[in-house]
């Protein structure tokens, strides 16, 4: 199949980070051409009006948490987790998990997310529901040994089915390995998961230096800071995406930058969740760390918003540092772009021939986006879900005129109903 994009505003994001007027030719779910070409394609999108941007990669969300958006407002993360989630989670079965993460596909796909990491249990629920919908994902099976309900044995053999079941299976997805957090996982469960992560060649994902809490538990445990627990235990490296990092030391910022580890910045829910900690992200930046963007899940943000989360990204670096400038747009714009592809190990990230072709449709015309002094700026700071009008992934349309076409939104919206109303009042 083949399609021309034509008479776009087009945001490449290649390394000039040029913005063009022209068209943008896909052949078989890769770019083929960008700027002032014309081809006979099978199908021919009018983009008159309308920006055409890299999707959006959400490198830290719990689309299976979907249900539990609104639920236990108010609480701090640690009580959240113990009094209200994990009792809650003791009750899902997989196609719980498969009905809440196309509830909040559905949801992401409308704000422009086109890619996103996800960190749950029975991911089978989500693997599904990624290949049924049509997005793009990185599924990372979670994996603990210090709560209930949970055992060293069974979540590594979960781990380790669920990566033989999944890995390669679907061009659109891949699979990885996340043990949840060093507060929830053995040294010895930590060591597995990374040794499953290089064995199996997958990405390696986990929560470290999310509360102050954590960083004091670790420090009367082990004698080190997280950071440096976990570098010494061998967790940090390329392939590890390192979720929250608000609680860091300057040496912690530059161990993970040399290592050139992936962090993502998950400014929301941090705030919802009152966790203290602001990750100093240009610092990881100058220190050769990949900064990216994550919403978190839909029960502690409670949106899977990425425009939402890019102007928080920004306005936490500003307010943090007393200064303006600490951080640019297209830093932000970097961040949930090119930096969430590299961290995820995806072909896309920008508009460039032989990427693929997940993009997203901007409509120009509406207040939010005018006028168009700087339409990096616009986009980071004023955009909202209702600017996005079209989605593609892979070159197949899953939204087309504010519509998603890929699947049934409607009976995913019902159906996910249903099964919340009944798992809460079980």
């Amino acid at each position: 199949m083949n399609v021309l994009i034509k008479n776009a505003i087009i945001i490449t994001q290649n390394p000039n980070r040029d913005i063009i007027k022209g068209n943008i030719y896909i052949e078989n779910g890769l770019i083929k051409e960008v700027g002032d070409v014309t081809y006979n394609a099978e199908t021919e999108i009018d983009a008159m009006g309308k920006a055409v941007m890299p999707g959006l990669i959400n490198t830290h969300t719990h689309a299976g948490m979907t249900f539990f958006r609104g639920y236990g407002e108010g609480l701090e993360l640690h009580d959240w987790l113990e009094k209200k989630i994990w009792p809650a989670e003791a009750k899902m079965n997989e196609e719980d998990v498969y009905w809440s993460s196309k509830l909040g596909i559905a949801e992401m796909i409308r704000s422009g997310t086109t890619c996103f990491a996800d960190m749950y249990v029975m991911m089978d629920g989500t693997a599904r529901a990624v290949k049924d919908t049509g997005i793009r994902a990185s599924v990372f099976s979670g994996m603990f040994d210090l709560i209930p309900g949970h055992s060293f044995d069974s979540d590594v053999k979960k781990t380790e089915e669920f990566i033989e079941k999944w890995k390669g299976i679907n061009s659109r997805m891949d699979v990885g390995v996340a043990p949840h957090s060093l507060y929830t996982c053995s040294e010895e469960m930590l060591k597995k998961a990374k040794e499953i992560s290089n064995k199996n060649a997958v990405k390696f994902h986990i929560h470290i230096s999310e509360t102050r809490k954590e960083v004091f538990d670790c420090l009367k445990e082990t004698g080190k800071r997280p950071f440096e627990y976990a570098d010494s235990i061998g967790l940090i490296d390329r392939n590890s995406i390192l979720v929250h990092s608000g609680w860091v030391s300057k040496r912690e910022i530059d161990a993970a930058g040399k290592k050139e580890a992936s962090i993502s910045v998950c400014p929301a829910s941090n705030l919802k969740l009152a966790t203290g900690g602001i990750c100093p992200s240009m610092e990881f930046k100058e220190a050769g760390a990949n900064v990216t963007i994550g919403t978190d899940g839909a029960a502690s943000n409670n949106s899977l918003n990425m425009f939402e989360s890019m102007k928080l990204a920004a306005l936490l670096q500003k307010y943090r540092y007393w200064k303006a400038s600490r951080i640019s747009a297209q830093d932000v714009f970097d961040f949930a772009t090119v930096n969430g592809a590299k961290a995820l190990g995806t072909n896309a990230g920008s508009i460039e021939p032989e990427k693929s072709a997940d993009l997203v449709f901007l409509d120009l015309s509406l207040p939010c986006m005018r006028p168009a002094h700087d339409i990096i700026s616009n986009i980071v700071y004023s955009a909202t879900p209702e600017a996005v009008s079209d989605v593609i992934v892979d070159g197949i349309m899953l939204m087309e005129n504010r519509t998603i076409i890929s699947f049934n939104e409607h009976e995913a919206v019902e159906n996910a109903g249903r099964r919340v109303n009944a798992l809460i009042s079980s």
